[in-house]
């Protein structure tokens, strides 16, 4: 059988994948009675994590998802009412455990802490993943169904228009419900306000902005971090007190929602978009920024973990890394029932990790005999054909040139600078400064769920996703044109 890759993570952790990644398949909605999706397997290598399904699996499966969308569209509804409500309860769990001293606290505590914690993680990372992940990671299926409809309808109005298409595609698919994002920067901006107005002095703001720091902190931190530290908050508002039009843009982050939401009301009275259609439009929205929510709730999960893993380590004489790469019963055995810490295992872990996923449970399986397993896998081969561009899916129209400028880690984040290309595998929220310069987003991660396409809409940046391999075939300092309307990418002259 042949395996097609459907995720390619980097800078993740073990803890990512440190539970039975079967559990994803039994929240996959069955079809005729049988699960579509019944295997696949997971590889942790070097911080990154792959997956891989086999082709005629996947495809099936994408496609029995965005079936059962169109026919049961309230059973979408639901999903995400219900992934929503688990969420918030995982982010308030989180939060509550950022108020513990846990070096205060006996290992029974600190043991319980720890696997309630994984328990929420695991929940909210599985729950509602067969809209928010696996929908549009192959072929991008129900985008391109919504965009055929669309263009369908548009006819019947007399507009066959491409750019048309687009945008209104864009306008129908953007949240303009509030974010984590901007509630950060809407009272940044106004701390930053406040600051300015009394005369510019931040030593005299250092209480408020430690406030600040110690509620928005964790917001970059992905899978393995690091946070912002308070030194990153003092010399942000230090740069950034010579902005002149501070309350032009805290009125811009306080209107964006309601300008969106106007912005789709009067589109659809324009168009006369048929109600069964616009709930279909409805839902893409709702898994828009339902994905982004989630992912806040993760690394901020993420967060918090690595403050009971830095304990546990303590109490363990192992090091940080080490725990990060422990099953929740180990951490039991270990820290509770006092059995001695496999540092062989957990060191192999961290060097390469195969889980082999199926309806019945999962193996890890490590070393050599990971090896042995992934290397006799038949993966999928892309040709890519340069001869005419780099072809993607648009996520914001616009048509621009630039140097490009490959981030794919904090380190690269500096090198970004107003204008430059940015390329990515994919991008967190930790990369919202270099996307924020740049005048085009192009990622390998593709769908108008990810990260990328919801910040590009969000900052109407022209953005490319699920441009396959362009970053090991493209470098630093290449100018190219991006035309995001068209999906294209293609070489250039300065």
């Amino acid at each position: 059988m042949t395996y097609r890759i459907n995720f390619t993570i980097p800078h993740t952790n073990f803890n990512l994948v440190a539970y039975d990644p079967s559990i994803f398949i039994q929240f996959i909605p069955k079809k005729d009675g049988r699960q579509v999706f019944s295997e696949w397997y997971i590889e942790y290598k070097d911080g990154t994590t792959t997956s891989f399904i086999e082709i005629n699996v996947i495809e099936k499966l994408v496609n029995h998802i965005r079936d059962k969308i169109i026919l049961e569209p309230d059973w979408a509804d639901s999903l995400h009412i219900e992934a929503e409500n688990i969420n918030k309860n995982y982010f308030e769990f989180a939060k509550n455990i950022r108020d513990v001293d846990v070096s205060e606290i006996g290992n029974q505590e600190l043991y319980e802490l720890y696997r309630d914690l994984r328990e929420h993680q695991i929940k909210s990372h599985t729950y509602a993943v067969s809209t928010t992940w696996f929908l549009d990671s192959d072929g991008e299926v129900y985008t391109n169904y919504l965009k055929e409809q669309l263009k369908a309808h548009l006819n019947t109005k007399g507009s066959n228009d491409t750019l048309t298409l687009v945008e209104y595609f864009t306008i129908l698919t953007t949240p303009y419900r509030e974010n984590f994002a901007m509630e950060e920067q809407i009272e940044f901006l106004t701390l930053l306000q406040t600051i300015k107005q009394s005369g510019g002095d931040v030593h005299n703001f250092l209480e408020d902005i430690e406030l600040h720091y110690k509620k928005w902190h964790w917001v970059p931190y992905g899978y393995i971090g690091p946070a912002y530290t308070l030194d990153y908050y003092i010399d942000r508002i230090g740069q950034e007190l010579k902005t002149e039009n501070i309350d032009e843009l805290i009125s811009i982050e306080k209107t964006r929602s309601e300008k969106l939401k106007n912005e789709r009301d009067e589109l659809l009275e324009k168009i006369d978009l048929p109600a069964d259609l616009k709930h279909l439009f409805d839902i893409a929205r709702d898994i828009i920024w339902l994905k982004d929510y989630r992912k806040y709730c993760l690394w901020h999960g993420h967060y918090v973990l690595d403050l009971l893993t830095a304990e546990i380590a303590k109490r363990l004489h192992i090091s940080h890394r080490q725990a990060n790469h422990m099953l929740t019963p180990e951490a039991q055995k270990s820290l509770v029932d006092g059995d001695d810490v496999d540092e062989h295992l957990l060191n192999e872990r961290i060097l390469y990790t195969l889980i082999h996923s199926t309806e019945n449970g999962s193996k890890f399986y490590y070393g050599e005999k990971a090896k042995h397993i992934r290397e006799s896998f038949d993966i999928e081969e892309i040709e890519i054909d340069r001869s005419h561009g780099f072809k993607g899916t648009c996520a914001c129209p616009g048509v621009v040139k630039g140097e490009v400028k490959i981030v794919n880690s904090m380190e690269d984040i500096g090198k970004v600078n107003d204008g430059d290309i940015m390329l990515a595998l994919t991008t967190y929220p930790s990369m919202l400064p270099a996307m924020k310069r740049a005048s085009a987003i192009v990622t390998e991660d593709g769908g108008i769920t990810c990260h990328a396409a919801i910040v590009s809409r969000e900052f109407k940046i022209p953005c490319v996703v699920g441009v396959k391999k362009i970053c090991s075939m493209l470098k630093d300092g290449d100018i190219v044109k991006v035309d995001a309307t068209d999906g294209t990418i293609t070489n250039s002259k300065k």
